[in-house]
């Protein structure tokens, strides 16, 4: 299960710069994860910005996941986005809290000017 939300010029461009490098997560008809990889949402309505993380599958022990991995594997992929998009001139804000996560957005093509 793919979410469906409302395409934004950001967040298709931050999942198409992604899925060249990276696979996307994908779900069940239930919303749990089945395939591990970068979820990218919309920001705020009217922010220009997309919200990016990692996901995995439940950790369990019928799937050799353990919590103590799944986080490390989240912060080191969350990182690695990070990166690639600021490779490619996205403006990256780092939002984790008790998950690592990301606020993108494209800088201005004009540097803005002080008043």
């Amino acid at each position: 299960m793919d979410t469906l939300q409302p395409a934004d010029p950001v967040t298709t461009a931050v999942t198409t710069l992604l899925l060249a490098h990276h696979p996307k997560a994908k779900f069940d008809a239930t919303g749990a994860v089945v395939t591990a990889g970068f979820l990218c949402s919309p920001g705020a309505p009217g922010s220009a910005q997309a919200r990016v993380s990692h996901r995995t599958p439940f950790p369990s022990s019928a799937n050799g996941l353990s919590f103590e991995g799944v986080a490390a594997e989240e912060y080191v992929l969350v990182a690695a986005y990070a990166d690639l998009l600021r490779e490619h001139g996205w403006t990256v804000i780092d939002r984790t809290t008790n998950r690592p996560r990301l606020l993108v957005s494209k800088p201005p093509a004009v540097p803005l000017q002080p008043d």
